[in-house]
């Protein structure tokens, strides 16, 4: 029906104005019994809107000839009005409502003179096509909540970005339904500005607090939802005024943020940059101690004496000149305990200072240590850091010659603690002498507290400073039949710089990222060097063959020896044609006498996770190994708690965190149990130079878009001689009925056969004549445990019913939430959107021919196939289930195959076959017409 009406929303009001332009008449309005349809609900709903509006006085109230407003008309008027088709702006454009629900972010654009540009912007992200949210995505109860970086998405609107209501916002002509912005909608518009990178932060925490709905948009960033923020209390001396009266004003507060910040502004949530990790952190903040009431109860405990020195207002305490002295000398010990303190300098008039202790270190000599003087200097006096530490202990201050009263901050006291140990001193008047770790050294600022000899500061500087220029190292890191990725280059190329400096490291990229390549390339330039000695690889038993596979790949000129099985060699492990030996950590514990005598050159942990436990005989057993270099390689490198990192490095460098008992006092138990974030962030700062860790977001420029890797398992001995038996049996059936028929009408008994030969390789817990959980089980389920500890979701691919079921009932004890989908599941369009949107969901298990067509399943990036189908288009068609348009992510897959069964031959002989992997694209009754007797007897021998 044609209308002789539009609607109009004006943004450039105080507050939006949607409001009725129409031809009938001053003072008019249409008559909505006189349209139908959208036209007219729109117009039903207006007029009851506009009559409810009349009847409350507004001073904003500006109706025009011909026009009638609604003042704040809400986001579900803008929406009907938007749903008839002639909803205008205020320059007569009809504006189109985009489809979705959208999520708006705070975009952040590094400029050419240091500073960040903000401005509200909606990214493009379509890696959620199944579900109603564009954008991405929200916190989980699994884990932290991770935001795509804006290098992967592109902006949706150009120009402003206007909020139209809490829960819609306009660009131009473009009107878009978003997550709703809360209670300060409105501020949106006040976003746009530009910021220095010191109030970068502090703006962004600012922003969240006014509209927590936000997401934040920096390119190279990830955005990190992470666990709440405990403020504690703070006091503010904001001045000593003109009559002597001390002003202290009770805030809380947070290391990093101003005082006064978070009752200023109501912050709720913070934001950290960290530029180590190339993370957004931000966090909820909670206020558990009123910082008033902390002071209040502190005055209280002087006595009612005192009623009359003290006066509360507003939150602020004055005391008087009187008083203040008296009260900051009995009580400076406690406020430096429990409250930040800032702008202390002006309670110099009271002789009290309060102050991070300045150490200056003078250091010698040393390896792992350095000895030498450390000292701690205020005004012109200065102290020996045991003199000092002695002072503090027994008076919680330093006394000068003046009677000033110095109160050092505790935290900086005991991180110093953490860092300068004292070894000895010969009397009262000597500088006592201490001992710093080379491992703590970037602790300190290397310029202004470090003195040193020029050989011992070239030698400090080479290893720390050596860091910012590795990637302009030149030299040859190719491999045989590739080349290395840009980020596996600098890979390798930090592992060098670790060795060169005598220093061990852990390899910790996230599984698929190449660890295993960067580490050849290591070798293959080592031995071009003559390196003296061999090296020794030690790897889960699932996991050296696929060495072995890598090793011949991309380096065969490297000599190999596989140290494993009954005939392996245990006299003489090392000798110089056995320079790389790969071996498992259960033969390294038993054959330790033998390797013990040996000096490695390179000693290499791969899923160094495997020693997490110190007192074990395998750890302990490798902890005794001699070696030039050590390199520990795994994806979870913790996986429970601390003590797991204090084994690991325990193994790199023994003495980078001292004695168990140090470690856990000093870190972690006000890690764990204190939850000390000043301690966490220290303790990142003293691993960061030896552990790298990229995920694949990092370098997803630099990845394939699919990767495909095959897993070989050994299977347990109990396990391959049921194998084996059934397999002899089943070989022996099959010749006599090839004999007496021809292969040709034998064939449905041989399909028969070798399906249940691949169902024994892979799940023979089905016919229970197998007692325990197949290898093959546990492989994939530490694999998929691992990438859910990364966030990650994948797919498992099964050729079996009973597997389907055997595996989810595995993941769900390892605590991994998972979907099945088989031939008889009916609501697969429901299980699909569950796993797309549901962020608890990690995995989505089903049988291959179910989930070969017909699914997107984009929320993936992880595929396992579990047993091998000898149609690969099969498989193949699975994989793509994920690796498809929208899927932003690159794609790892992984085919585990069982050593020694019929699933290792079926590959071998697609290897050495070219019609037989032909045939293997095609149908099952291809592929057997390309079967030979030749061929089964192949398939079925031991």
């Amino acid at each position: 029906m044609k209308t002789d009406f539009t609607f109009v929303l004006d943004t450039s009001c105080k507050l939006p104005r949607l409001s009725v332009a129409s031809g009938r008449g001053k003072g008019k309005i249409p008559d909505y019994r006189s349209y139908s349809g959208a036209a007219r609900r729109a117009l039903q709903e207006f007029s009851l809107l506009l009559d409810k509006q009349s009847r409350f006085f507004s001073w904003d109230s500006e109706i025009g000839e011909g026009e009638h407003s609604l003042h704040d008309p809400g986001g579900r008027m803008i929406a009907i009005a938007a749903s008839t088709g002639l909803l205008r702006n205020s320059s007569d454009r009809t504006l189109i409502l985009e489809a979705d629900t959208w999520r708006v972010m705070v975009s952040v654009t590094p400029e050419e003179d240091g500073s960040f540009a903000l401005k509200p912007d909606l990214p493009d992200s379509s890696e959620r096509e199944n579900g109603s949210t564009r954008g991405a995505e929200g916190p989980t109860e699994a884990g932290p909540r991770t935001e795509p970086s804006k290098s992967a998405k592109s902006a949706v609107v150009d120009g402003e970005l206007k909020a139209a209501a809490p829960d819609y916002v306009l660009a131009g002509d473009r009107l878009f339904s978003c997550e709703d912005l809360g209670a300060h909608w409105k501020d949106l518009d006040t976003i746009g500005k530009r910021v220095g990178p010191q109030e970068l932060p502090l703006y962004l925490s600012l922003i969240l607090s006014r509209l927590p709905g936000l997401g934040i948009d920096y390119p190279g960033f990830r955005t990190v939802t992470t666990s709440p923020r405990t403020a504690v209390p703070g006091l503010l001396f904001q001045e000593i005024d003109a009559y002597g009266f001390l002003h202290i004003l009770p805030v809380s507060t947070l290391p990093g943020y101003p005082p006064g910040f978070f009752e200023e502004q109501e912050i709720i949530k913070v934001v950290e940059i960290d530029e180590q990790e190339k993370e957004v952190l931000v966090s909820e903040v909670v206020f558990p101690l009123s910082p008033v009431e902390a002071f209040r109860r502190l005055i209280k405990k002087e006595g009612r004496s005192i009623r009359d020195q003290v006066m509360e207002e507003d939150g602020r305490f004055i005391l008087s000149p009187e008083y203040a002295g008296d009260f900051l000398g009995r009580n400076m010990g406690d406020l430096v305990t429990t409250f930040s303190l800032f702008e202390a300098e002006k309670l110099s008039r009271y002789k009290i200072r309060h102050f991070n202790p300045p150490v200056r270190l003078k250091l010698e000599h040393g390896i792992d240590f350095f000895e030498g003087t450390a000292s701690v200097e205020i005004d012109e006096t200065s102290w020996s850091w045991s003199s000092f530490l002695a002072e503090y202990r027994k008076h919680g201050c330093i006394s000068l010659s003046d009677t000033t009263r110095v109160f050092p901050s505790p935290a900086s006291v005991e991180r110093f603690e953490r860092l300068i140990r004292v070894v000895k001193g010969s009397g009262d008047d000597d500088e006592s002498r201490v001992e710093v770790s080379f491992f703590d050294l970037m602790m300190f600022n290397l310029k202004e507290e470090i003195e040193a000899p020029p050989e011992l500061r070239r030698q400090i500087e080479s290893f720390y400073l050596g860091f910012n220029s590795l990637d302009r190292k030149g030299g040859d890191y190719s491999l045989s039949e590739s080349a290395l990725r840009p980020y596996q280059v600098y890979g390798v190329q930090w592992m060098e710089h670790l060795c060169g400096h005598g220093i061990g490291g852990c390899l910790a990229d996230e599984m698929g990222l190449g660890k295993t390549v960067q580490v050849i390339s290591l070798l293959r330039r080592a031995f071009k060097e003559k390196i003296d000695g061999p090296v020794l690889i030690i790897a889960p038993r699932s996991l050296i063959w696929n060495w072995a596979k890598e090793l011949e790949r991309f380096a065969p000129e490297l000599p190999v020896y596989i140290h494993y099985g009954p005939d392996r060699s245990t006299q003489d492990p090392g000798s110089e044609e056995k320079r790389i030996i790969l071996t498992t950590y259960s033969i390294t514990r038993i054959d330790i006498e033998e390797l013990l005598p040996i000096e490695f050159s390179y000693l290499i942990l791969d899923e160094s996770q495997h020693i997490k436990n110190l007192n074990s005989k395998r750890t302990m057993a490798i902890l005794g190994l001699k070696a030039r270099h050590r390199l520990a390689l795994s994806g979870t490198p913790v996986e429970n708690n601390l003590t797991e990192l204090y084994s690991l490095f325990r193994f790199l460098n023994p003495s980078f965190f001292g004695s168990k008992n140090r470690f856990s006092r000093e870190y972690g138990k006000p890690i764990q149990e204190e939850k000390n974030d000043q301690v966490m962030k220290e303790l990142k700062k003293k691993i960061y130079p030896f552990m790298l860790r990229r995920l694949k977001q990092d370098v997803l420029k630099d990845l394939p878009e699919k990767n495909e890797q095959t897993l070989l398992v050994d299977l347990d001995a109990e396990h391959l001689e049921i194998y084996h038996r059934r397999r002899t049996y089943l070989k022996e059936k099959i010749r006599e009925a090839i004999e007496k028929n021809g292969i040709f009408k034998a064939s449905f008994l041989v399909l028969q056969a070798m399906a249940e030969l691949r169902r024994l390789a892979g799940i023979p817990e089905d016919d229970g004549e197998y007692p325990g959980r197949s290898a093959k089980r546990e492989q994939l389920i530490d694999m998929i445990s691992d990438i859910r500890q990364n966030g990650h979701k994948c797919l498992v691919f099964t050729n079996f019913l009973a597997a389907v079921e055997i595996i989810s009932a595995d993941l769900e004890r390892a605590g991994v939430a998972n979907l099945v989908m088989t031939g008889a599941t009916g609501n697969r369009q429901e299980l699909v959107h569950r796993f797309q949107t549901d962020p608890e969901i990690g995995a989505f298990i089903m049988t291959l021919k179910t989930g070969g067509v017909g699914l997107n399943l984009t929320a993936a990036d992880y595929v396992f196939i579990y047993d091998p189908w000898w149609n690969r288009a099969v498989e193949s068609q699975a994989v793509d289930r994920t690796h498809r348009i929208g899927q932003l992510n690159p794609v790892f897959s992984y085919r585990i195959i069982a050593r020694d069964t019929i699933e290792e031959k079926m590959l071998m002989l697609q290897q050495q076959k070219a019609e037989l992997a032909s045939a293997i694209l095609s149908s099952d009754s291809e592929a057997m017409k390309a079967l030979s007797e030749e061929d089964l007897r192949f398939l079925l021998e031991g």
